[in-house]
């Protein structure tokens, strides 16, 4: 196939682009309907700040990603990858474990219950009822939805999908996560405990992302990509106007191609967040990142990282919340950690909904979807990896079906 052909110009998009030209193809098409490329990686810019919502790294030296985009010119400066996490203790206090990014809760026992299904409601029951009955409470504060519906994957984002069960034996739960598929995949120890060295390093962009993404234009550019800046198309367009010899990269929302497919659109899951900026001076690590499991106040996540030399915290809510208790409850949540924080100006704010949990029927829907593309279009039709939650399975999704549409090894394709 000589030309392929990207609706979407997110980092899904751009990274698509990159591997179709390295592997081979030099007529890419890629149609962004806004006028800058990025998509959710693209944060908002204010006094040459940069007002990120989401807390989003890359890898180390080695990182697929960050090794494509490097190869194009996009550059990366590593740091000391450190986070923390704050839990109920079970006693009315609360608990705090750095180098941990998930809920750390009290239990008395750590047998596990193969889940019954597929939904997060049958995920959180797999647990003993002390560790169910406070992962429940959390998921509950955080999406504001029957937990029946949501699919269990959803544990990833909310960052539940691992738990440390405090007050077990370190040396029984380590052998239990060797021996065990199900509580390796459950359970989890903090990487002090663990011995462990996964994640202690990441990166950013040098430059922050808007550099990273002008960079990538630049380069797309430089390597003869067609870039259709401010072009909506339609799926139906995509679709009808399909040549022969091209492969379709679908690295877009998916919602409108339901209908062009002839597939029912499923009911998704909407959950708005609200966001704040603001400018801050902190003594402790940078970048530093703190989740709240306790399931209570506003604030889920807290972000401290360097903008143009600027300290800048985000602080992620689940709901509204008037800015004196806001800021009570940051520097509550930050308290147990090592560094002192003084809240400026608040810099940003916005309520916007995020559409990242996937029910059950989306899922199904989404299933539903690709078979009739493939039908339609065979392996001419790349999704853009949809389903996946984390970068690193996106990237190597769109990457195996780009690989097979245009009739590439394998092996050469991960070279």
């Amino acid at each position: 196939m000589s030309r392929v052909k990207i609706v979407g110009g997110g980092l899904t998009g751009i990274l698509a682009a990159f591997e179709a030209h390295r592997l081979g193809v030099r007529d890419i098409q890629l149609y962004e309907r806004f006028d800058q490329l990025g998509g959710v990686a693209l944060p908002e810019t204010r006094l040459g700040l940069e007002m990120r919502e989401g807390c989003i790294y890359f890898g180390p030296k080695d990182d697929p990603i960050r090794t494509l985009l490097e190869a194009y010119g996009p550059t990366f400066e590593d740091f000391d990858n450190r986070f923390g996490s704050v839990s109920p203790d079970g006693a009315g206090g609360v608990t705090y474990v750095d180098d941990f990014g998930g809920p750390a809760l009290p239990c008395h026992g750590i047998g596990l219950t193969p889940p019954a299904g597929p939904s997060l409601a049958d995920r959180l029951n797999a647990y003993p009822s002390d560790l169910r009955d406070g992962l429940t409470r959390y998921a509950r504060w955080h999406l504001g939805h029957d937990l029946k519906t949501v699919h269990g994957d959803a544990a990833i984002p909310m960052a539940i999908n691992r738990v440390f069960p405090r007050g077990s034996n370190l040396a029984d739960l380590a052998e239990i996560k060797r021996h065990d598929a199900l509580a390796d995949e459950l359970y989890a120890i903090p990487r002090a405990l663990w011995g462990r060295t996964a994640n202690l390093t990441a990166s950013l962009p040098k430059g922050g992302f808007t550099g990273l993404l002008r960079r990538c234009r630049l380069a797309l550019e430089a390597i003869g990509v067609t870039l259709h800046d401010q072009t909506l198309v339609s799926p139906r367009q995509a679709l009808t106007e399909h040549a022969s010899g091209e492969v379709l990269v679908w690295a877009a929302n998916p919602t409108p191609m339901f209908k062009a497919a002839g597939v029912a659109t499923p009911k998704l899951l909407p959950k708005s967040f609200s966001t704040h900026v603001f400018a801050a001076a902190w003594t402790g690590a940078r970048p530093f990142y703190v989740q709240n499991f306790t399931a209570e106040g506003a604030c889920f996540r807290i972000y401290i990282y360097e903008s143009a030399g600027q300290t800048l915290l985000t602080a992620e809510c689940v709901r509204e919340s008037p800015l004196t208790e806001l800021r009570q409850e940051i520097h509550h949540l930050l308290r147990g950690f090592e560094g002192e924080l003084v809240l400026g100006d608040v810099l940003s704010t916005s309520i916007k909904p995020r559409w990242v949990y996937h029910s059950l029927e989306a899922l199904q829907g989404l299933a539903q979807l690709r078979l009739a593309l493939a039908d339609r279009m065979g392996d001419a039709f790349v999704a853009g990896a949809w389903e996946p939650y984390a970068k690193g399975q996106k990237f190597a999704e769109v990457n195996a079906g780009l690989a097979r549409a245009l009739g590439v090894e394998a092996q050469a394709a991960a070279a």
